[in-house]
């Protein structure tokens, strides 16, 4: 290092200075940039539900930009990050001007003057590899703090720098605490730490100023700077964000700060990369100098060429690739892209320094020589002097051709658009996202000071990500429900208009149809209840001016391998399918002209919008237009390229409808078998068209809302079957089975007489009719008239099954075996036979074959929902409780108002100590049935979250009113009693339970509970004294208050 700046050396810091903001600002994404840009400030602005353990210092910065709050937090990060990247590359500038060349005559003025013009040279090459390379103009244009932790280094690297030019011990102590406290923020420093403690001590042993103490205080404060660990891990032990992730304590948090660096350093190539850059800069830097450039040997220059060459790979790394790429695709398809890789901009900065220095001796190797001494010849070291001066200008093309790559300015039309997003809710605060553009949302919500919650769908499969949402949604029903699911949730917050009119959706349209109208607005959709809320004519024209927007959106191409150009594909290709739904909801109205209209627009937004040219296709047949033929050929086109019928299930999801009525029918009856009547309906109608929807569809339909248990409209449905055809006997048998379920038995009687008159004989209904005197309660009856028909009728499934049921009780053992037998042999792959058994089994205690029949059932038939409440159960007698939870999650998904299902998740919540989630869960169990079950488990969550024991008292009697001497309810009630102070009922209650169950630890504290409040605490003492030993059999709450009981009564 030396005192001296060399002439023009200033001159040469401004102008790289100058020319850095202006390449930076000049490129820089003046919006949210998506991706890791967006993430990286939705973790430090606590946006996210799993905020980064690292860069503190950096989330510090962005919490504080982010104080203003007319300012725009991703320009004034943005802006950050452009001048700490200008810091940077004027740093190693100045820094490459320090170093000095070997002299041969310090005092010849030649010499000199050569040497002060390598260090220009080698500050400008460094200067200019560091501005231009990819990963670091990346980064230095975009949210993000890699040219902050770079800054951080070169710093420290500018402190070393001080000590060796001035011996100041002040400049080391700096350094140590710069060190410590980098070491936090970034895991290069770890890396660099050996090799940081050798080069301070060479320094001191080269000024002969090596002191232990100096060195001890300089650990010393070093170790002062790691101490912001602590401080780290203290502030995310506090956010409440952080904590769901299941950190237990401080200490855990620490620890996977130390675990997330390790992964950042071995996850990638870092270490090789590393390693690969810095054994060059070892050898040109670390290994003494002891004759000049131009006495250079051969293999001494061929290093240095090799280093050059390994700069300008590094530099024009996307046009190697590319060329490689056509010689030979099968070479480099798996190659990382390191050009792109961030962390590799430490490696970047290392190599721009070596490139720097060898382009400085190159310089100082041209020098004309004399000496006999004198290395390669001088035609060679004239030519590497060449070399060395190409090295700027060789910079400067590589910024030209990287330019297209690194170019953060499509972030800020990105971020526009995910502002037409914000602007098209039209009021709505829940976005349902398939997670592309989330990050961007979330911030700009922020930014404008709206309540908007962004549910990302993909990861709603993540217990952290749906306990994070329970922070976020504050219904306590839907907070239960989050721990089933999204699908249950989504289900509860969709029930009534209110709900629906808060929901919008990108690019996830077929979940939330079932639930209302989904209007398609520029890159949105918005939920509405009904379609008549939807005025076509007006929506289309407010499309007109957005729809320019995106074609010039369209014109301003991005280079494929620009971060950007994933996003503006996406948007693209979302604007069509949303234009294409408009466009479809115009076609069903009969709008025919204003659907060719948007669907020709969809076109133009994303030529492969397969469902577009569909609709085009469709229309030009039926209207016969001169553009089918054109139609046609495009359509062949796709073809051509493996797009044909197969796909159509995903066209809706990618592209958006398609208005034929082939598409409909098969979409609907996809949806039927999936256990979607609803949507399978609105399909089928839609492929009818004007016509009337076919009777037999009708009826298909009918069985499908059958199958979930949608009486009602299913019975609809199998009228409007039978207004068609009246004659239509199987529809008039299910609708007579509808009515034996809902046990009115006289619609019933008359729906088989109408079906005996339609053709069915007395024998094919004899079922039914025995079903109807088993309600009735002449069970003899039923045996008879069923013994008879399985004579007649022996593989008659619903009759041996009957059988088994009215016999399973000891009445006719043989009978009972007969059926049982039977059905064995007949359930094959039938679902409903093998679900019968199982409840059969379940009947007699026989878990495990149960489940081995239900385990079959849901093999065959995953959403039986039937099928999930008896496994359930079975899973709760068997005491499975990790298995009982996973199947009340399915159970509650598949239908979330379930009464067993809702009933579990209330137990698991209040064995968790959710109290005011189990309540919930509860309450909606108790609007299904009004089982005494559920009622007592209300009643007693009521009665531990104290305020309403009103309610708790007629909750537990309208309990014992169905069952007057349930001992569990008698119980809960005297244990109310007991809380009022009504010291005679409570025993009254307590006595009758203890008769029932006298082993029962609750009542035996209760009672114990009782007689201390009698005043006899003898025994009060002796019977809580014999309960301790039981301890472990009563709930957290109980077990706490009898050891408050026995410390009392000590």
């Amino acid at each position: 290092m030396t005192n001296k700046t060399p002439r023009g050396g200033w001159v040469v810091l401004l102008i790289l200075a100058l020319s850095a903001i202006g390449l930076y600002v000049g490129t820089m994404s003046r919006g949210v940039f998506p991706g890791l840009p967006a993430k990286n400030l939705a973790w430090h602005l606590k946006l996210d539900y799993a905020p980064t353990l690292l860069d503190s210092i950096w989330g510090y910065l962005i919490r504080l930009l982010a104080w203003n709050p007319q300012g725009d937090i991703a320009f004034a990060s943005g802006l950050l990050s452009v001048i700490c990247g200008v810091a940077v590359v004027v740093l190693l500038a100045a820094l490459m001007l320090r170093v000095r060349f070997k002299l041969h005559d310090p005092h010849d003025p030649d010499e000199m003057k050569r040497e002060g013009q390598a260090r220009v040279l080698s500050a400008v090459t460094a200067g200019l590899f560091m501005l231009f390379n990819i990963p670091f103009w990346v980064l230095a244009t975009r949210s993000l703090p890699g040219t902050f932790h770079l800054l951080m280094l070169m710093v420290a690297v500018w402190f070393f720098s001080e000590y060796q030019r001035t011996g100041k011990t002040g400049w080391l102590y700096s350094l140590g605490l710069l060190w410590g406290v980098g070491i936090t923020e970034f895991p290069t420093f770890l890396i660099f730490t050996p090799l940081a403690v050798v080069l301070v001590v060479r320094a001191m042993l080269q000024r002969a100023e090596f002191s232990w103490p100096v060195l001890i205080r300089a650990g010393l404060l070093t170790l002062v700077g790691l101490c912001l660990y602590l401080v780290n891990a203290w502030s995310l032990w506090a956010d409440p964000v952080v904590r769901l992730r299941g950190f237990g304590s401080v200490g855990s948090v620490l620890w996977y700060i130390w675990r997330d660096q390790w992964h950042l350093i071995v996850a990638g190539p870092f270490i090789l990369v590393t390693v690969l850059v810095a054994f060059p800069w070892g050898v040109i830097f670390l290994v003494p100098r002891k004759k000049p450039a131009w006495r250079y040997t051969a293999w001494q220059v061929l290093l240095r060429l090799a280093v050059l060459v390994l700069g300008l790979l590094a530099l024009f790394y996307l046009d190697v690739f590319t060329i490689l790429a056509k010689l030979k695709p099968g070479l480099v398809k798996d190659l990382p892209p390191l050009g792109l890789f961030f962390p590799l901009a430490t490696p970047h900065l290392i190599l721009a320094g070596c490139v720097g220095f060898v382009a400085g001796e190159f310089w100082v190797m041209g020098q004309a020589r004399s000496h006999t001494g004198a290395g390669i010849g001088q035609p060679l070291r004239k030519l590497m002097a060449g070399i060395g001066f190409l090295m700027p200008l060789l910079a400067i093309l590589a910024g030209v051709r990287n330019l297209p790559v690194a170019d953060g300015r499509p972030g800020t039309s990105i971020d526009a658009l995910a502002k037409v997003m914000v602007d098209a809710l039209d009021g709505r605060d829940v976005l349902v996202s398939d997670g592309v553009m989330d990050d961007s949302l979330r911030l700009l919500a922020h930014q404008q000071g709206l309540n908007l919650k962004v549910i990302t769908a993909p990861q709603s499969d993540s217990a952290v990500y749906r306990e994070y949402l329970g922070t976020v949604f504050t219904n306590t029903r839907q907070q239960a429900l989050l721990q089933v699911g999204l699908t249950a949730f989504m289900t509860d917050l969709l029930a009534d208009d209110q709900g629906v009119l808060r929901i919008a959706t990108v690019d996830i349209t077929d979940p939330l149809r079932e639930y209302g109208y989904l209007v398609p607005d520029r890159l949105i959709f918005r939920v509405e209840p009904a379609e008549h809320r939807l005025d076509l004519d007006h929506l289309h024209a407010t499309q007109v001016p957005f729809w320019k927007q995106m074609e010039e959106f369209a014109d301003h191409e991005v280079n494929r391998r620009n971060l950007a150009y994933g996003y503006r594909q996406y948007l693209l290709r979302l604007a069509s399918k949303v234009a294409n739904n408009l466009g479809f909801a115009e076609a069903e109205r009969n709008q025919t002209a204003a659907a060719i209209e948007v669907f020709q627009q969809a076109r133009r937004l994303y030529p492969d919008n397969i469902s577009a040219l569909l609709n085009l296709l469709t229309i030009a047949q039926a209207e016969k237009l001169p553009e089918e033929g054109e139609y046609q050929e495009a359509w062949k086109e796709f073809q051509s390229r493996r797009v044909d019928s197969r796909v159509m299930w995903s066209l809706a999801t990618l592209y958006g409808y398609v208005h034929n009525t082939g598409f409909l029918v098969r979409h609907g009856m996809m949806w039927a078998v999936s256990g979607k009547p609803r949507l399978a309906e609105a399909e089928l109608r839609r492929a009818a068209g004007t016509q009337a929807v076919n009777p037999a569809v009708k009826a298909f339909l009918g069985r499908a809302y059958l199958e979930t248990g949608d009486l009602k409209r299913s019975a609809d449905l199998y009228r409007q079957a039978l207004e068609d055809n009246p004659t239509d006997a199987k529809s008039l048998l299910m609708l007579a089975g509808i009515a034996i379920r809902i046990e009115d038995f006289e619609q019933a009687e008359e729906w088989l007489t109408k079906a005996e008159a339609a053709g069915l004989s007395s024998e094919q209904l004899r079922f039914e009719r025995a079903a109807i005197a088993v309600l009735k309660g002449k069970v003899d009856d039923a045996l008879a008239n069923l013994k008879a028909l399985v004579k007649t009728d022996k593989e008659n499934v619903r009759a041996w099954a009957l059988l088994a049921f009215l016999t399973d009780d000891g009445s006719d053992p043989k009978t009972y075996e007969h059926a049982l037998k039977t059905l064995s042999n007949l359930r094959g792959t039938s679902p409903e036979v093998r679900l019968t058994l199982a409840e059969l089994y379940m009947n007699k205690k026989r878990w495990s074959d149960a489940r081995s029949e239900l385990d079959q059932v849901l093999r065959m038939n995953p959403r039986k929902v039937l099928a999930w409440e008896k496994l359930v159960m079975v899973d709760f007698h068997e005491r499975k409780r990790d298995l009982a939870e996973d199947h009340v999650r399915v159970l509650l998904t598949l239908a979330p108002e379930n009464y067993t299902g809702n009933l579990m998740l209330g137990s698991f919540q209040y064995a968790r100590g959710q109290l005011a989630l189990a309540e919930s869960s509860y309450r909606a169990a108790l609007k299904t049935r009004r089982e005494p079950e559920v009622l007592n488990d209300l009643a007693y969550i009521i009665m531990l979250k104290g305020g309403a024991m009103e309610e708790a008292r007629s909750l537990i009697n309208e309990g014992l009113a169905l069952e007057p001497s349930h001992p569990i309810l008698l119980s809960t009630r005297g244990e109310i009693n007991l809380r009022e102070g009504r010291l005679d009922e409570a025993e009254q209650d307590l006595q009758q339970a203890l008769s029932a169950m006298p082993e029962n630890p609750q009542a035996m504290l209760l009672t114990a509970q009782l007689y201390a409040a009698r005043g006899l605490e003898a025994d009060a003492l002796k019977l809580a004294e014999t309960l301790a030993e039981r301890a472990s059999e009563l709930p957290t709450e109980q077990q706490d208050e009898l050891q408050k009981l026995i410390k009392r009564l000590r």
